[in-house]
């Protein structure tokens, strides 16, 4: 399982790369990683069916907690987080939904996106939008989808809640992506942005539910949860926000609208994310935890009645749509209801039921989409309005449609069939609850057929007084793809005993007594079978009065007025219900009132003074912290006040350039003695025996003090004397005393409160050789034994980079217009200009490469001498500054000819791979290895694997400079130079 996975991501890495080479050959290619993973699950659906206990009705959630295949990698087994797949008969059979859609999805996208990039239209309500948005590009939107396919695997598969809480928001990230393709259409961004907000903000409570459960139930473990569930009313509040997760994402009410907005993508996202995949995520993870919370009522009900209402609401909106995209979204919309109750209510006739309805639902659904496409990119249009004569103009994609359409009304023999019902069985036979809750199931199976209906009849009838609307025959390649989920519908109803034998293991899982229903073509004229007989008829009726609605709307709203809704009054009144109900409005006036709250609190708050900023965040220091320190501290019994006399004069040296910062009245000199404290502070770590520390110390602060030389170009010489008034200069000194005295007294306190010195530190000292391969205990602790700190700490400094960089080029006064430049003065070779020195230029040349190789030496011999990934990027940082200071930017570009981000993004990369690379042979993250042997030349060789870890921060480091070059520096050269050339030549004007 986690081959298949990596295959998915591996490949999904790679493929922008061959786009230019394969074009929409990406798609093919792709396919061929879940159609592998497909028939993979095919061989094992026999070992999983027969992992399941032979229980009998009794079995309940014990039998669904210990069926399935598992795979498990550790991950930090100290604190009990680990990689968990299991193959459950429920993840099995989505699995196989996934898997097998993706595949033919995929496969489909090479004929949809065809060679000039045209794809139909791109409108999501009604009409065409005119020019279709094109998509980000064929290796992106591939690699991006074979992606989003791997994300919904890894979240059907996992048996963490973690780890499916991992890829639940991998998947939200890649729809966005998805859904927005290249960003550029309006439409696109916003309903991107829509499905982003709404999924996210599910997400965030979900989260906070599986912590609680995981709390409780004293494991994370999917499978251990199920099978010994917890209870109490902190697993109810659990399994409430678990479900606000859950219905967010599976688009019900009242967060049902990101879905049809989301029709704006192309057919294939919409064909696999909207039909097959990732809406099913939160039915998916309502029926995984059902087995064992069926009989807790504060998030059972809530399930049923929510599912059940979305589904009316749903198709009585399908049945208003004239595009037949929207159609089929709020279709979705209404069958994703469907399942949540089915799902949701807690027996295992009705899981049975969910479960069948689940798979026929996917392929039907998708195969629909599919349809739509295809008329979409070769008619021109999906609005039923203007389609005419298309079932005889292409008989075979009507053909595919009716089947589709044939097991989404649920007609014998399909799989729809199958699945609708036994959910009629499960609620026939209950209380006034069940048969409430079965009248609101034929009442939306009367809807369903409704709109199905609608959509053949949009799509493919020849109404009279319309001229056929003409349109291309399509190929079979791009056929077939919807015509295998179709003719499946067929095929596994009439083949009902395996499709029987795969969700009764899953209805297994739940308690019953009494004979067990099993899925059949034939129980007699039972209710069950009148009701359909009920749905069927009912919803030819509605369609048939509504039947004129189709045609003569205009062209400017959303939908038609359908012609069963009464005029005068009864209209407005409709109207103002519907307003109210309206999700689309809703989350529009919602994310109003939150931009309206962002501006008035940041108004208020935000008053664009750093010095105020930065008082608030200390004075909050001292009230929490501080406090803390006073109250429950214990003060060390003996304090030394030095332990090495030469401490003495560094320590005066520190403080009187503290005290002269203060004083200071020009900028320069500011930071100069800003930089005087650090050396000393530098010299205090040589004095205690910490070179290492302080070889950082020296390096930080060199940088550190070029950084605010570059920005003191852009500043005026002095401090501005506007804001020294008393009372704001007596506040400032009170709070920096005050802090300071914090400071000091934590670092006394934190440092005499060490009871047993010999669990951590002696330890470290103790292990790292053996272990860790490393006599370097400071470097051993950066990359091996605190390795998980730094991976985080490198990932946060590449953010803040990234931020920082990108407000400085955003917030920078547009350059003046740039002019031609003499000939030879803008490459590598350019002569030294005004000042530039040749005598530097020529040190420069000899140093740089020293520079260089030093910084790979320090590298190297980290764990055994001072040094380390760290420091040796920093010693490289200074020596592109130092080629920077001896040649201005032409120098740097020279040396460097690759993105500042694309090194930071390497040595990411290259820290993370060396992070996971212990889990491919079953190690946990982060493990070290030590190779010794002798080599040919070199002798005895030590090697230790925790080196190329080290090798990703060394990049971070160097691409962190680079950014810090190009922004602080190089960028603002250009602007110079640019603004000489202007005052030289005055035909050279500045852009406004």
């Amino acid at each position: 399982m986690f081959v298949a996975l990596g295959a998915h991501l591996l490949l999904a890495v790679t493929l922008p790369a061959l786009a230019g080479r394969l074009g929409r050959g990406c798609y093919l290619l792709a396919a061929t990683v879940p159609a592998a993973t497909f028939g993979w699950l095919v061989a094992r659906i026999p070992a999983v069916l027969d992992s399941v206990p032979t229980g009998g009705a009794g079995a309940g959630a014990g039998a669904a907690g210990s069926a399935g295949l598992t795979e498990v990698i550790p991950w930090a087994g100290t604190v009990g987080l680990e990689l968990a797949l299991r193959l459950t008969p429920l993840a099995l059979l989505m699995a196989l939904l996934v898997t097998g859609v993706g595949a033919l999805v995929m496969i489909y996208s090479f004929s949809y996106h065809d060679a000039d990039g045209a794809h139909g239209t791109n409108g999501a309500h009604g009409a065409p939008a005119g020019p279709p948005a094109r998509p980000r590009g064929l290796g992106g939107m591939s690699a991006a989808l074979l992606g989003f396919a791997g994300a919904m695997l890894g979240l059907v598969l996992a048996d963490d809640l973690f780890t499916l809480y991992v890829f639940w928001e991998l998947t939200t990230v890649l729809s966005f992506l998805l859904i927005g393709q290249d960003g550029i259409g309006a439409a696109n961004r916003r309903s991107a942005l829509q499905a982003l907000l709404t999924t996210t903000l599910g997400g965030l409570p979900m989260l906070l539910g599986f912590v609680l459960l995981g709390m409780t139930a004293g494991t994370t473990r999917i499978s251990a949860i199920v099978a010994a569930p917890p209870s109490g009313p902190v697993v109810t509040v659990a399994l409430v926000l678990v479900l606000v997760g859950a219905v967010t994402k599976s688009a019900q009410l009242p967060f049902h609208s990101w879905l049809p907005a989301a029709m704006v993508a192309p057919t294939p996202v919409s064909a696999y994310l909207h039909a097959a995949a990732m809406v099913k995520a939160g039915v998916f993870l309502i029926a995984a935890l059902m087995p064992a919370f069926a009989d807790v009522p504060g998030w059972r009900v809530p399930a049923v009645v929510i599912g059940a209402t979305t589904m009316l609401l749903g198709g009585a909106r399908a049945l208003r749509q004239t595009d037949l995209k929207l159609l089929l979204a709020f279709g979705t919309v209404s069958q994703l209801g469907f399942l949540t109750a089915l799902v949701g209510f807690g027996s295992r006739t009705a899981a049975l039921a969910g479960a069948t309805a689940l798979l026929a639902h996917g392929l039907f659904k998708s195969a629909l989409f599919m349809v739509v496409g295809v008329i979409d990119h070769q008619a021109g249009t999906r609005d039923i309005r203007e389609l005419c004569g298309l079932g005889r103009a292409v008989p075979g994609v009507c053909a595919v449609a009716v089947f589709a359409a044939a097991s989404m009304v649920g007609l014998p023999p399909f799989l729809g069939f199958l699945g609708k019902e036994a959910a009629f069985e499960a609620f026939a036979h209950g209380g006034p609850g069940d048969q409430v809750l079965l009248g609101v199931l034929v009442a939306g199976a009367v809807l369903t057929t409704a709109y199905t209906l609608r959509f053949l009849w949009g799509a493919f009838a020849s109404p009279s007084g319309r001229q056929p609307r003409a349109m291309a025959r399509p190929t079979v390649l791009f056929v077939l793809p919807a015509a295998m989920p179709a003719l499946a519908g067929l095929g596994l109803g009439l083949n009902y005993q395996a499709v029987d034998r795969l969700v009764g293991s899953y209805a297994d899982g739940y308690p019953s007594s009494g004979d067990r229903y099993h899925l059949a073509l034939w129980h007699g004229l039972g209710l069950p079978v009148w009701l359909t007989v009920v749905a069927i008829g009912g919803g030819a009726l509605l369609f048939a009065a509504g039947l004129p609605g189709a045609s003569p709307a205009g062209r400017s709203g959303r939908s038609a007025r359908s012609p069963l809704v009464p005029s005068g009054a009864w209209v407005a009144r409709v109207r103002r219900v519907r307003r109210v109900l309206d999700g689309q409005r809703g989350y529009e006036q919602a994310v109003r009132a939150l931009d309206w709250s962002a501006v008035a609190v940041t108004g208020r708050l935000q008053a664009g003074s750093l010095p105020v900023y930065l008082a608030v965040i200390l004075v909050m220091l001292l009230a929490e912290p501080g406090s803390a320190l006073i109250t429950a501290s214990s003060w060390p019994h003996e304090l030394p006040l030095w332990d090495y006399r030469i401490q003495l004069p560094l320590a005066a040296c520190v403080v009187l350039a503290s005290l002269a910062v203060v004083r200071a009245d020009g900028r320069l000199t500011a930071t100069l003695l800003l930089g005087t404290a650090g050396y000393g502070i530098g010299a205090l770590y040589v004095v205690d025996g910490a070179p290492d520390l302080a070889l950082a110390q020296f390096l930080v602060e060199t940088l550190s003090l070029i950084a605010f030389v570059f920005v003191l170009r852009r500043m005026p010489v002095r401090f501005s004397t506007a804001d020294r008034s008393a009372p704001l200069w007596l506040g400032r000194v009170a709070i920096a005393g005050a802090v300071g005295v914090f400071v000091a007294g934590f670092a006394i306190v934190t440092s005499g409160s060490r009871a047993t010195p010999e669990v951590v530190s002696t330890q470290f000292i103790a292990r790292s050789p053996a272990e860790t391969g490393a006599t370097n205990v400071v470097n051993a602790i950066i990359v091996d034994f605190r390795a998980f700190d730094t991976l985080g700490e490198i990932s946060v400094l590449a953010v803040a980079t990234l931020g920082v960089a990108s407000l400085l080029l955003f917030a920078r006064t547009p350059p003046p217009r740039e002019a031609t430049a003499p000939r030879g003065t803008t490459g590598g070779g350019a002569a030294p200009g005004p000042g530039r020195s040749v005598l530097l230029e020529v040190t420069t040349r000899a140093v740089f490469p020293v520079l260089l190789v030093f910084s790979l030496y320090l590298l190297f011999a980290g764990h055994t001498r001072t040094g380390g990934g760290f420091s040796g990027g920093l010693v490289a940082g200074l020596a592109f500054v130092l080629r920077y200071v001896s040649g201005r930017r032409h120098r740097v570009g020279a040396a460097v000819p690759v993105v500042p981000t694309t090194v930071m993004g390497a040595g990411l990369v290259v820290a993370g791979v060396a992070a996971l690379a212990p889990t491919l042979v079953g190690d946990p993250v982060l493990e070290s290895y030590v190779f010794h042997g002798e080599l040919p030349v070199l002798g005895d060789v030590e090697l230790v694997t925790s080196v190329f870890f080290d090798c990703g921060v060394y990049l971070l480091i160097v691409g962190v400079v680079l950014e810090l070059l190009r922004t602080l520096g190089t960028a603002v050269d250009k602007e110079a130079d640019a603004g000489l050339r202007a005052a030289d030549d005055p035909s050279i004007g500045v852009s406004p």
